[in-house]
């Protein structure tokens, strides 16, 4: 369920029983709701991390994806998404890149498959 959802059923039962009880303070109540709706989220220290490390580092990216997915807090799976979105997109990026780079040296897969060890050995000889 939606928080701010949870958060208007918290009201409107505060509000039913201030209605019925008139010594109940209304406002400490929703306050300490407004305080409780946060508890329950991914840090954003983490999500930080978690971002960058999806960017920066492709692979690792889908175990914070793991790591928020089975987590327990409210907003862990859309954190988990976006970690595999930013991962996915990282990955896309750097073949293109990498695909590019290699057109634009002339040099082609197979040629490069081709290079021998005791041929670069020779170069630094």
């Amino acid at each position: 369920m939606d928080p701010d959802k949870k958060l208007e059923e918290k009201f409107s039962a505060y509000q039913a029983l201030a209605k019925e009880d008139k010594n109940i303070d209304l406002s400490s109540l929703m306050l300490s709701a407004i305080k409780d709706q946060n508890k329950n989220l991914v840090s954003s220290k983490q999500k930080k991390w978690a971002y960058l490390v999806s960017v920066g580092l492709p692979p690792f990216g889908l175990l914070f994806a793991l790591k928020f997915y089975f987590g327990e807090e409210e907003d862990a799976k859309s954190v988990a998404n976006v970690c595999v979105i930013l991962t996915v997109v990282s990955v896309l990026f750097l073949y293109f890149m990498g695909k590019t780079l290699l057109s634009g040296s002339g040099a082609s897969l197979e040629q490069i498959q081709q290079i021998k060890p005791q041929d670069i050995k020779q170069l630094y000889q």
